[in-house]
């Protein structure tokens, strides 16, 4: 079965994995490909994060897609858009505020009393 993987290249264009059993394969080529012959070795390379070629189609349209939101991200807020989210101007609201993470009613403080429901 041919298995490709994402994971960089070394220098000089290829990618060795040894198994745990001593097995060794060379990944080359662009993709990164390699035949894997012993299906007990198919298991443990996708495991290991390595996909057949069907698995490699949908993994890179996922990073076409999200290529294309962090870029369409980055134009609409004016920041990278792996950075911090950009500031909306004046929010009255205070909506977009990351908090506490604690529940909050009506901008109230917290008592640190736990109301008990009636029996």
């Amino acid at each position: 079965m041919k298995l490709l993987t994402m994971l960089p290249a070394r220098k000089d264009g290829t990618l060795n994995v040894v198994l745990n059993d001593g097995a060794a394969y060379k990944f080359t080529g662009e993709p990164l490909a390699c035949e894997v012959e012993s299906e007990a070795h198919v298991d443990e390379l996708k495991v290991l994060g390595f996909m057949d070629e069907e698995e490699f189609d949908i993994e890179l349209k996922y990073q076409k897609q999200h290529a294309e939101r962090q870029a369409r991200l980055s134009a609409r807020t004016g920041k990278a858009a792996t950075g911090p989210l950009a500031d909306a101007g004046d929010n009255e609201d205070d909506d977009f505020t990351t908090g506490t993470g604690l529940p909050q009613e009506e901008q109230s403080k917290p008592s640190g009393r736990v109301r008990r429901a009636p029996k």
